[in-house]
Formats: structure tokens, C-alpha cells, sequence
């Protein structure tokens, strides 16, 4: 009865996820290839799950009336799962033209599809008389028809999964952070299903042909690697999306100082911030709204940069040690808040003194802008940010 739930409870929650994608898979209209690839594998992974619980086994054997009618309806899932992996893989990556990645997919769903007709014919013409609920592979490995059907799943299912797990390990190499370790866990878990899977049911029943028992090798280690190979797929695809999260929370939360202090420049093209609620699936939105808000009202005050300030700071970052780079951010954070400090002391008048636009300079990125909101908070800023305020204090007296 473990056993069963554990099936059923997981291939819950898979169909669950699935449908809470539904209404914006209808939005979609099928032009968005990537959700509809998303939605494809948790509606066959929900598959698999539900038609390889034991129970599900004994259940559809009896309700059919044909002995192992469950064994091609499994393998049906397994390799759809296994063209749903793929299709998503080279979906989720996407390229530089898009046409060619979908008619790569197509051409996969086709080859697939052509899989699961060929073994449902297989199945119809072999003969597998006796229940086997759990080596069926073994037991029939000698049987004309069934033994091919048997070969061409674990080798579909072999070939997508060693596809998978090569692109997914070179793509790693181009990427950092939680989707490099996401990544590099899908690969583990699909070099695990067809080196550990599907190479320990091959070797078995070549060595049933060969007329020695290897049997524990499919009914033992096979199994085995299912559950760790799972997880690994689960875990490879489930932590880019919570990292790329938990970064993107983490870096609003970094630029919340520069946000507070360029808020008080008038003018600059306004912006409504969304309430959305912290678990939204758009919280990137929140990201982007906040960096938006951020370079409008720096560009709005740049007609009040003081080059003084800036070389001011500069000279007393280097002076505590800091490095180049460094430096120029702490001079970079000490003007911008210079110049709003200007408009609370002086109002909508430029301030006597040699402000300057100076050219446009590349647009800012989040690391740059979460730099300069770090730099507000070092001593520097704050020492040359309180005397430029004294003087403009003492000038507008």
C-alpha cells in the first residue's frame, strides 16, 4: 500500500502542477513552445507514475482482461516522458532561431508517436499469456515480437536520456549559479536512467540470450537507480527555477537603499509599482519595476552631477585602501546622492556650481545598480554626502 502512494501521491502532485499551468497554456494558443513543453512533461511524468504503481498494474491486467496490457501502456509513458524531456530541454535552452528548434521538436514528437504505434503493433503480434508484474522484460526477453518491443523502448528510452544529459552538461558549462548546479543535476539523473536503467536491463537480457542469469540485474539494479535518477531530474529542474527566485528576491532587496534615495528626484517619468504578492511566479517583475524606477530618476538628475563630488570621493575611497573599481563606485553612489540631496536643500532650481551631463553612458545593469546601493552604505558616501548638504545649506542661507 507504500508502494502505491508513494505513486500516486507523486504522480498527483506532477498532474496537479499540470493544470494550474492549463489556463495559460489556453492563453498561449500554442505558440508558446516552452510552457507547452512544460505542461507535456508534468502531464506524462503524472502518466508514468499513475500506470507504474503496482496497483495500477494489477487493476488494468484484470479490467482489460489481457494479461500485461500494462507492460506497453508503461512503456508507452516511459517514452513519451522520454520525448517530453527532450522537446523540453532544447525548448527551455531555445536559440538563436527559434523555427529551427521547433521543427527539431516536431521532428522528435513525430519519431516518438511512431515509437509508441510500433509497440503497441509488437505487443498485438508476440504472445504474453503469463502475468508478469514485475519482469516482464526478463521473463519474455526470448519471445519473437515481445522481445523487440522490449529492445526498442530501453533504446528510445536509452537515446533520450544520454541526449539529454549530453545537453544539458554542456550547457552547464555556459551558465552559473543555480542553473549551473540544476543543470548539471539533470544530467547525473539522466545519465543515471540510460547508463543505469536501461545499460542494467540490456546487459541482463543479452545475458538471457546468451543462456546465463543476470536477473538481478533488471529486477535489482535497474529499480534501484529509477528513485535516485528521479530525484535528480526532479531537483535539476525544480532549483533554476527557486534559485533564479531567491536571486532575483535578493537582489530587490539590495537595491531598496538606492531606491529610498533616488525617490525624492521630481520629474522623472513616473512608474506604478504592482502589489504583487511575494510567491507570484512574476516576481522578476518586482526586479525589474524597482531597476526601472531607479535609472529614470538618475537619468532625470543628471544635469546635477558635481564632477568635485566625484573626485572628492574618489580620493577618500582611495585614501581608506579601496581599489580601482571600488573607488569609482563609491565616487559614482556619492554624486548621485549628492545631486539628489540637491533638490530637498536647493527645490527645482539647478544649483550655482559646474554640474555637468557629460555623454550617456552605457545603460546600467542590476549588478551595476545593486553596487552603487551597496556604496551608499559605506563611510565615504556618507562623510561627503553630509558636507556637500552643509554646503549647499550654507550657500542657500
Amino acid at each position: 500500500m507504500k508502494a502505491n502512494l508513494g505513486f500516486y501521491v507523486a504522480g498527483g502532485l506532477l498532474l496537479l502542477a499540470c493544470l494550474l499551468k492549463l489556463p495559460a497554456l489556453v492563453r498561449a494558443r500554442g505558440r508558446d513552445w516552452l510552457l507547452s513543453s512544460i505542461c507535456a512533461l508534468l502531464l506524462v511524468g503524472s502518466g508514468v507514475l499513475f500506470t507504474s504503481a503496482p496497483q495500477t498494474i494489477i487493476v488494468v491486467n484484470r479490467t482489460t482482461g489481457v494479461s500485461n496490457f500494462s507492460a506497453p501502456l508503461v512503456y508507452c509513458a516511459l517514452t513519451g516522458f522520454s520525448a517530453a524531456s527532450v522537446v523540453l530541454v532544447l525548448n527551455w535552452r531555445g536559440g538563436p532561431d527559434k523555427g529551427h528548434t521547433r521543427r527539431l521538436s516536431q521532428w522528435i514528437i513525430a519519431l516518438y508517436l511512431l515509437v509508441w504505434v510500433l509497440i503497441v503493433c509488437l505487443y498485438a503480434l508476440g504472445d504474453a499469456p503469463v502475468e508478469r508484474r514485475t519482469d516482464f522484460d526478463l521473463y519474455y526477453a526470448g519471445t519473437p515480437y515481445i522481445r523487440e518491443m522490449i529492445l526498442l523502448y530501453l533504446l528510445a528510452h536509452g537515446v533520450a536520456s544520454f541526449t539529454c544529459s549530453r545537453l544539458c552538461w554542456r550547457w552547464s558549462r555556459d551558465v552559473y549559479g543555480s542553473m549551473r548546479i540544476g543543470l548539471r543535476a539533470l544530467a547525473l539523473g539522466y545519465l543515471m536512467h540510460y547508463a543505469g536503467y536501461d545499460g542494467a536491463k540490456l546487459v541482463a537480457i543479452g545475458a538471457r540470450w546468451t543462456g546465463h542469469d543476470w536477473g538481478i540485474l533488471a529486477t535489482g539494479v535497474a529499480p534501484s537507480m529509477g528513485q535516485p535518477s528521479a530525484l535528480l531530474v526532479a531537483v535539476g529542474f525544480i532549483l533554476p527555477l527557486v534559485g533564479r527566485r531567491s536571486e532575483d528576491a535578493v537582489r530587490y532587496w539590495q537595491l531598496g537603499p538606492l531606491a529610498r534615495t533616488v525617490g525624492a528626484v521630481p520629474g522623472a517619468p513616473g512608474l506604478v509599482l504592482l502589489s504583487l504578492p511575494w510567491w507570484t511566479p512574476e516576481f522578476r517583475l518586482r526586479l525589474t519595476q524597482r531597476q526601472t524606477y531607479i535609472s529614470d530618476r538618475i537619468v532625470a538628475c543628471r544635469g546635477r552631477f558635481d564632477p568635485r563630488i566625484w573626485d572628492e570621493a574618489h580620493a577618500a575611497a582611495v585614501a581608506r585602501g579601496a581599489g580601482a573599481q571600488d573607488a569609482d563606485v563609491i565616487a559614482e553612489a556619492a554624486m548621485i546622492a549628492a545631486a539628489v540631496d540637491t533638490y530637498s536643500i536647493v527645490g527645482e532650481e539647478p544649483p550655482p556650481g559646474p554640474a555637468t551631463l557629460g555623454p550617456p553612458g552605457p545603460p546600467l545593469t542590476t549588478g551595476d545598480l545593486a553596487r552603487l546601493s551597496r556604496a551608499l552604505r559605506t563611510r565615504v558616501v556618507k562623510d561627503v554626502r553630509r558636507r556637500s548638504r552643509a554646503r549647499l545649506e550654507q550657500a542657500s542661507t
